[in-house]
């Protein structure tokens, strides 16, 4: 997936000004898709010459015109070209699990503070997530299309941390016995 189309995506739910849309993109997509405040307005600029957003200017009295972004008929033709084709799994590169690789020739207590660090990240993240299933999705049956994605690609973000956490945990019980 490209940015673009993460951010197609985003502008999906109406028009935004960059500023909005980096920061709702780290309260939503930005959990699995990292971009920063510059990547995204370099995309909305290059999406602009494209046509796949329309870009307009709001003057502001006390502070600087703001520029807001709408996708357009081919910004919305260019994500369905982009839905109809195949995803391929992600790729993994997990420095964690490299690490442990090493088990038995290097320090054993800083791979068990390594692991206790990123259990408590995986605790931290699927309170959040879970914090957000609770406000924004009680009733997952009665959600519309798009609600649905999210409450589905949340889901799975749950599940992946719920699953992390239990990872953590036997990994440290194996290796506190050795």
């Amino acid at each position: 997936m490209a940015l673009s189309h993460a951010i197609l995506v985003s502008l999906l739910d109406g028009p935004q000004s960059g500023y909005d849309l980096g920061k709702r993109f780290d309260k939503t997509v930005g959990y699995f898709w990292k971009a920063s405040s510059q990547q995204i307005y370099l995309e909305l600029h290059k999406l602009a010459a494209a046509d796949a957003v329309r870009a307009e200017t709001v003057a502001q009295s006390e502070r600087p015109n703001r520029i807001v972004y709408q996708i357009t008929d081919h910004g919305r033709a260019m994500l369905a070209t982009w839905v109809d084709k195949p995803t391929e799994p992600p790729s993994v590169k997990e420095e964690l699990l490299v690490k442990l690789f090493a088990l038995g020739d290097v320090d054993t207590n800083a791979l068990l503070r390594e692991l206790d660090r990123r259990r408590a990240y995986h605790i931290e993240r699927l309170s959040d997530y879970e914090a957000v299933m609770h406000k924004y999705y009680p009733k997952p049956h009665s959600l519309s299309p798009r609600k649905l994605g999210r409450y589905l690609g949340l889901k799975m973000g749950i599940q992946s941390e719920r699953n992390m956490v239990d990872w953590c945990d036997e990994a440290l019980t194996l290796i506190q016995k050795t």
